[in-house]
């Protein structure tokens, strides 16, 4: 198969790292793949279709994948559909929530090969009846460059790598009392009790719950106002559950070491606690293999990367519940509950007393070895393209 990978992104950024490692697989794998750096051409996060157009004629593609579906929404100048015009298959990679890439859940392009993080993101586009074939996938990794270093060995007891974003703001202290505060603190009150954070979940149950005649899916007009309303909700709550967590695992007295900017001023210097400076993605692996306990956070609404990438690097992974990630991994990843932050330090002190981070770790990276690397993502989405 002959599959174009759009780049819309700078080269140090984590997509543009994805896209390089998915082509050496897909081109392992015996096809032929090529990066089409459109980066040059965004601006504002849109960039002019006709490079793209040009070079899927001249290339003859059969198929181009694209992160956040950038160009997903892409039209020639008659109204048609970019991919479906030229008789390419379209993949659509959501790596986070949908509504965060609102060309991922446009509904003239019919020929849509969409890829989620989690079925609760799949969920979400099927209400708004988005066209075409979709599935769940987490991203592949990178086997370790260096040996995996036995857990005694490593500096680190537990590690967070994540931006410190500050206290988020409120979204509803500026509204009037009316239904759709009602609609949005309902929103939010339920996202926060929630272990997996549904956002359809929340929106349809809080509507319910509060007599509103609305309901995702009904009406295309009324889903695209609803998509764009939900995403100042669920920022909040992301970032709320970020500080919260890393707070958890402070106020435990555990040592904790973070990398990412802005944690220090926020939390001020606690003696558990070791701040290392943010790093770019390809030097996160390394971090990684130092350290006993990797967390992962907001893992229901994100891609998880964190997990691969950690347990790759040989360390115990601490998550937020994710049914991609529970299918995955069983008893290789262990779970706290995001709706309880105090959790994560529970969880987190059992895994580091004795060897059990190590027994954890070991079943981590097997099942990530056999069945994790960009290698198997390249198989599974050549099999996914095939099936039309």
């Amino acid at each position: 198969m002959k599959i174009l990978l759009i780049k819309t992104s700078a080269e140090a950024h984590v997509y543009s790292h994805f896209l390089a490692a998915l082509r050496d697989a897909f081109r392992e794998l015996g096809h032929e793949a090529h990066i089409s750096d459109q980066s040059v051409h965004v601006s504002e996060k849109v960039a002019p279709v006709h490079f793209l157009a040009r070079e899927l004629e001249r290339g003859r593609y059969e198929a181009a994948l694209s992160f956040s579906s950038f160009f997903g929404s892409a039209r020639m100048n008659d109204g048609r559909s970019l991919f479906d015009a030229l008789g390419v298959k379209f993949v659509g990679w959501q790596l986070d929530h949908p509504i965060y890439a609102p060309q991922s859940l446009t509904r003239p392009l019919q020929g849509r090969f969409a890829v989620y993080s989690n079925p609760n993101h799949l969920r979400f586009a099927q209400a708004v009846k988005v066209p075409g074939r979709a599935l769940t996938m987490p991203p592949g990794g990178a086997l370790a460059e260096i040996p995996l270093r036995d857990h005694a060995a490593r500096r680190w007891q537990v590690f967070v790598a994540a931006t410190c974003r500050g206290e988020p703001p409120h979204p509803w202290d500026q509204m009037p009392d009316s239904p759709a505060k009602s609609l949005l603190t309902g929103v939010i009150d339920h996202l926060l009790a929630d272990r997996e954070a549904s956002l359809l979940d929340a929106f349809n149950d809080t509507a319910a719950k509060q007599r509103l005649n609305a309901k995702l899916g009904r009406d295309p007009l009324f889903d695209d106002q609803m998509i764009a309303f939900l995403r100042e909700p669920l920022t909040y709550v992301r970032n709320k559950d970020r500080l919260a967590i890393v707070r958890a695992l402070v106020d435990s007295g555990l040592p904790v070491t973070i990398c990412g900017s802005g944690w220090q001023a926020l939390l001020g210097e606690p003696k558990n606690v070791t701040f290392v400076p943010p790093v770019a993605f390809k030097d996160l692996p390394a971090l990684y293999g130092d350290a006993r306990v990797v967390i992962n956070i907001n893992a229901g609404n994100g891609a998880s990367e964190r997990v691969i990438y950690g347990s790759l690097a040989g360390a115990a992974v601490v998550s937020d519940f994710s049914q991609t990630l529970d299918a995955m991994f069983g008893d290789g990843i262990t779970f706290f509950n995001r709706a309880k932050p105090e959790t994560v330090a529970a969880t987190v002190a059992d895994l580091v007393c004795g060897a059990k981070s190590e027994i954890i770790a070991a079943r981590a990276y097997e099942t990530t070895v056999r069945s994790g690397l960009w290698r198997h993502r390249a198989e599974q989405l050549i099999a996914f393209l095939q099936t039309a």
